[in-house]
């Protein structure tokens, strides 16, 4: 192998390198930004866990209070949720009686590009979850305990697993 050989594979090397190297940086989200973000609806704990990668984020975060705070709008009922997702604000739907899943397909009954959005983000983001948060996220999709919040600003949805103190968020790209 000539000297000019041996310096293009080494070239392509590094260049192999920092291409791939490149690409594990452009996560989605930054963990500290997720929790900036979802430490406004309730008051986080220590975050369990976090992976977040080009298509797709997957965050589970202990809960200190299972209070929903007045920094994101809290509705009783789906319709009442629905409109103020169609003037853009996050909402916390916290209907008695009714679990995330429950919630999220009657969203998809009455406006189906909405509905796409909510149920879009939570399959997406399963995508970055292990299969022990898998299991534990698909419990508290169906506790109707358990409280929808979705912010259209970006497709953020997460599930606040009052049973659990903890809280799941999700986003991602279908």
């Amino acid at each position: 192998m000539s000297v000019a050989q041996s310096y293009r594979r080494a070239a392509f090397v590094v260049l192999a390198v920092l291409a791939l190297t490149g690409l594990a940086a452009c996560a989605m989200d930054q963990e500290d930004e997720v929790r900036l973000r979802v430490g406004d609806w309730v008051k986080l704990g220590e975050t369990t866990y976090f992976k977040s990668s080009m298509s797709c984020t997957a965050g589970v975060f202990e809960v200190e209070a299972t209070r929903i705070t007045s920094l994101i709008s809290k509705v009783r009922s789906v319709g009442t949720g629905m409109l103020l997702l169609k003037h853009g604000e996050a909402v916390a739907f916290d209907v008695k009686g009714q679990s995330p899943n429950a919630v999220s397909e009657q969203i998809m009954t009455r406006d189906l590009p909405q509905g796409i959005g909510v149920l879009s983000s939570g399959i997406a983001g399963k995508n970055c979850m292990s299969d022990t948060v898998k299991s534990a996220y698909l419990r508290a999709l169906l506790d109707p305990n358990a409280v929808l919040m979705f912010d259209p600003d970006g497709n953020v949805m997460a599930v606040l697993d009052r049973r659990n103190a903890q809280l799941f968020f999700a986003r991602g790209t279908v």
